[in-house]
Order: C-alpha cells, then structure tokens, then sequence
C-alpha cells in the first residue's frame, strides 16, 4: 500500500505537466489502494471477531433449518464456480442452544473454504446427524485436500495457504463452536477432498 502511495504522490506533483496521463494512472492507484483498504478493514473486522469479547444470544434453534437457509444463500455462488450442492439432513429437528448469526458465520466460512478448495468445481455436501447428546454438521468438499504438512496448523490463526488468505476463517470458526461447548474437526486425503465435523451439544435451554 505505501507504494502505492508514494507512486500517487508522484504522478500527482506531475498533474500540470501531462493532466490527461497523470489522471488515468492516479484513478488506477487510487483504485488499488481502495481495493488494499478493502481487504485491511475486512482483517481488521475478522481479527476483532477472533480476539474480542464473544457475547452469544443463545435461543433454541433447528440446525437443520440454519443448514438449509445457508445452502439457498451460497448456492448461486457455487453454481458459479461449478460445484454441485447436496444436503443429506436428519429426519428430526436439530434442537440446540445456538447464536444463529454466529453459528451461520462459522458454517459459511467452512462452506467458503471448501469451494475455494474446488477450484474446477466438484461437490459440496452437508450432513446432520446425531451421536448420543450431541449434533453433527459435516460439510464435505471433493476437492484438493489438505497437505498433511499443513493439518496441525490450518486452525491456527493467521496460517492460510491462500496468497491472499487472511488465515482467520477456520479460527474464528472454531472459537464460535468452542463457545457454544462444542468441537471443530477434519479429516482430508490429497486429491480426494476435505470434510470438516462440527460437534455440538443438543438441547433448547438459553
């Protein structure tokens, strides 16, 4: 970005000289740089989320119903980018205790990190279930997997292997489900796809 700056400061001591020139590379630098604030306010915005305070408005919730009003939002963008969605829900409701704008952030950022995955599209597909006391959602992508070199850090904050990745997506996505009692797992096979587990406990009390 100061690059970017300085390049504008130059062109602009050289506006009298060529306006029509020094105008159309000063837009272009100022475009970039609106660009570079854009995603700086975005880092900013998901580091906030990671590190402060986490107030949860618990109200009892239908996962199944969360899962459903996730896939019609993200659905034209995955259409978009060829990737196939496919549902595969519980016969019951899905009762928990739940922030649903929170936990509709940590489901779309796993939604957004398995498309990303598919860059010549494939399938994404989500599962409820059930085991004992608690809830499942499993969001599994056929996509490139994870390195295996990379599994022990691609929860930790600010580790992305995307050259643009801001590496807080899957953190903020854990803290979020570590918040409501629950858990966040993995598994991945290179070349076959990634499928990632949230675990959390059932029940409708506040």
């Amino acid at each position: 970005m100061m690059i970017n700056l300085k390049l504008l400061a130059e062109d602009l001591q050289d506006l009298e000289a060529h306006p029509r020139d020094t105008r159309r590379r000063a837009l272009l630098k100022v475009d970039v740089l609106r660009r570079e604030a854009e995603r700086l306010e975005v880092l900013f915005e998901e580091f906030l989320n990671l590190t402060g305070p986490c107030s949860l408005q618990r109200a009892p919730v239908d996962l199944n119903l969360v899962i459903a009003r996730l896939v019609e939002f993200c659905e034209p963008l995955m259409k978009a980018h060829g990737v196939a969605v496919n549902v595969v829900d519980d016969a019951m409701p899905l009762i928990c205790a739940a922030d649903e704008k929170l936990l509709s952030q940590a489901l779309l950022n796993i939604v957004i990190n398995a498309q990303q995955a598919m860059p010549d599209g494939g399938e994404l597909t989500i599962t409820t279930g059930v085991d004992g006391n608690h809830a499942l959602v499993s969001v599994r992508d056929s996509g490139v997997g994870i390195a295996e070199a990379d599994r022990d850090r691609i929860l930790r904050p600010f580790f992305s292997t995307k050259a643009r990745g801001t590496g807080l997506g899957l953190s903020i996505t854990r803290r979020i489900v570590e918040e409501h009692g629950g858990g966040l797992g993995f598994r991945s096979d290179m070349g076959k796809g990634t499928t990632f587990t949230i675990r959390l406990p059932l029940g409708d009390q506040k």
